[in-house]
């Protein structure tokens, strides 16, 4: 199995592009906490490099042995084609996506049947595995709906476990609808607060909140005996940019010990 984060594990160190390390720099930072492999996502700015400084980052995981993968968000098919070709040029061959506009409404059963007819051609040639990412713009039954036409092997899902909560869509429900076709996941825990009039969703470190991490890890090893494993976090903002940097690096390592041992007590 895999254990690694995305560079939403990053997040406050990534969100001023100012201020931003460059990606070599969090090739060494996951490495420093004995990660796998890192997903390179859309808060990272990846389509922004040119061809030249992509291959260096490339070059530079190879040399360390962390395994790249890249994620985007879009609906958009001309955007898909360049982080497609992107994506083909990494070992693994995964692209991460979430179906979203750049801007305006949430994506309706039309636009996504479009946008894999679309894409599939483009993922066909590459030679990619597609992991579509749950998220509250689309239930999680219209995308089991959706890639059902396309081959497991090659359409699948990126399961997070807080992002469908907005629509009511607990991380067991998600498990069971997408799991049979998931290449990845997205591990992170929340707290509830609030009563029947309303309630808020904010972060947890792993282990710490209302996610039922046993249980998933049940769900997740029911299909296979070697998942690859993202831990990400909703860490709360203060304002100041070392404060909130700091307290993502400290939930981030506290979530990796959460799982490491848990995953130990099962062996």
């Amino acid at each position: 199995m895999k254990i690694g984060t995305t560079t939403f594990g990053f997040r406050y160190l990534l969100r001023d592009p100012a201020r931003a390390p460059s990606l070599e720099s969090l090739i060494e930072r996951a490495c420093a906490l004995g990660l796998d492999a890192l997903q390179i996502c859309e808060n990272a700015r990846p389509m922004e490099l040119g061809d030249a400084a992509w291959e260096a980052v490339v070059a530079r995981a190879a040399e360390t042995g962390l395994e790249l993968q890249l994620g985007c968000k879009t609906v958009d098919l001309e955007v898909f084609r360049a982080c497609a070709a992107r994506a083909a040029r990494l070992p693994a061959r995964l692209l991460r996506l979430v179906l979203e506009w750049e801007e305006g409404p949430a994506p309706t059963r039309t636009d996504v049947d479009a946008f894999l007819a679309g894409a599939w051609p483009l993922i066909e040639s590459h030679g990619l595995r597609l992991a579509i990412e749950n998220h509250f713009d689309v239930a999680s039954e219209v995308l089991a709906q959706a890639v059902a036409p396309y081959p497991a092997a090659q359409v699948g899902f990126c399961i997070d476990t807080a992002n469908s909560l907005r629509n009511f869509e607990p991380p067991e429900e998600v498990l069971d609808l997408l799991g049979a076709r998931a290449f990845c996941y997205h591990l992170k825990d929340f707290r509830v607060e609030g009563d029947k009039l309303g309630f808020r969703v904010g972060g947890a470190p792993l282990g710490e909140g209302r996610l039922d991490l046993d249980g998933v890890l049940d769900r997740i090893f029911a299909h296979t005996d070697a998942p690859e494993i993202f831990v990400e976090n909703w860490t709360p903002a203060t304002g100041d940019f070392e404060t909130d940097v700091r307290e993502d690096g400290l939930w981030l390592q506290r979530s990796l010990n959460a799982l490491r041992d848990r995953l130990a007590r099962r062996r």
